[in-house]
């Protein structure tokens, strides 16, 4: 397709949002992480309107990407708001798609989730500017495959326009791209970090290992930091407790466990 179905995206966020799809301004232009020591990074706090870029630091750190993209839109939409995650149908097939039951992993209601597959970058970028024209969106992810020629500095401005008009963020999510000139306020690039289990050797939260290295309203930084499903926030990663032997990455397996069990 070569533009979003503008009709059928209006009815489809009003029946999620459950209101009109006039603006009514109960959007805040700022949101937070939740996690004060990465806030204290923001002046004012993340600003709505404005375009963010999230890059994964290595090929296996795209799925921390895409759950760190799913988080900072829950931060920054209204509880009751639509997101309109675009992606290229490259970047679903390379790197996997929106899997519901994961979502609901992440604390995410899937249901307010509104998923669009487009057959090229350029239409990720047209579906984007025109999502950001509908009223009652609380977040768009844009999720183009690579580094295409018309993701351009003037694209970016685009789109950053558009989000700051809007007052909707639009997450740029960085499927196997490199940094380049940009327009974003923000630019992320997050990678998996270990988490914590909860106990009876059950998986622990998502962990992300978040540098910020760029910042247009604030200073950049570095953090650990794990996503709170039952709050929706951003916290610090607490320090494991006891000690971690780290074992060798030669020999047998069974060498490497006994090593491992003797620590």
């Amino acid at each position: 397709m070569g533009t979003v179905d503008l009709s059928a995206l209006r009815r489809a966020v009003a029946a999620i949002d459950g209101k009109d799809t006039q603006r009514d301004g109960s959007c805040h232009s700022v949101f937070t992480l939740g996690f004060a020591e990465a806030d204290r990074a923001f002046a004012n706090g993340l600003r709505r309107g404005a375009l963010h870029e999230i890059f994964a630091a290595a090929p296996g750190d795209t799925g921390a990407a895409m759950g760190f993209a799913l988080a900072l839109a829950l931060r920054a939409a209204d509880a009751a708001r639509p997101v309109v995650w675009l992606e290229e149908d490259v970047a679903a097939g390379e790197s996997g798609g929106i899997y519901p039951p994961g979502l609901a992993a992440l604390g995410i209601d899937p249901r307010r989730f509104l998923v669009v597959r487009c057959p090229s970058a350029r239409d990720v970028l047209r579906g984007a500017a025109d999502a950001l024209e509908v009223a009652g969106i609380g977040a768009v992810v844009i999720a183009p495959w690579g580094a295409p020629k018309c993701l351009d500095l003037t694209a970016s401005r685009r789109l950053h326009l558009a989000a700051q008009a809007a007052g909707v963020p639009a997450l740029l999510l960085r499927h196997g791209g490199a940094p380049e000139g940009s327009a974003a306020l923000t630019r992320w690039r997050i990678a998996a970090a270990p988490s914590r289990s909860s106990g009876a050797r059950a998986p622990g939260l998502p962990a992300f290992d978040a540098a910020l290295s760029r910042n247009r309203s604030g200073t950049t930084g570095h953090w650990i930091m794990e996503w709170n499903i039952d709050e929706n926030i951003f916290k610090p990663v607490e320090a494991f407790s006891g000690t971690v032997v780290p074992a060798p990455s030669h020999g047998p397996a069974a060498a490497r466990k006994s090593m491992a069990q003797s620590g």
